[in-house]
């Protein structure tokens, strides 16, 4: 649902607040970084992907430093999926110590 403090927001400052230049100028990147694989199945379907997979969060997979500290959102992506992958150690009783 839409707050009425979003609504009182110029778009600029919206859009600012968002980071949505952010994810523009990374998706346009991607693009030309990628765009012989894309030819064969359109840039709509690779936006649509590309946003896709920011609001699910595994966008910073395999993304360098620079970009997963770049926006909150990026950052909470990148502890989930961290979460995700290494929640399970030291379960059960296992523990970190190795033996030389």
């Amino acid at each position: 649902m839409l707050s009425p403090e979003r609504l009182a927001l110029p778009d600029y400052e919206y859009l600012a607040q968002r980071h949505v230049l952010t994810y523009m100028e990374d998706a346009v990147c991607q693009l030309l970084e990628n765009r012989e694989d894309i030819s064969q199945y359109g840039i709509a379907r690779f936006f649509t992907e590309y946003f896709n997979s920011v609001c699910q969060g595994t966008h910073i997979l395999f993304r360098e430093f620079s970009f997963v500290q770049a926006t909150p959102h990026n950052r909470v992506s990148f502890l989930r999926a961290f979460w995700r992958c290494f929640r399970t150690v030291g379960k059960n009783g296992g523990n970190f110590r190795t033996s030389f």
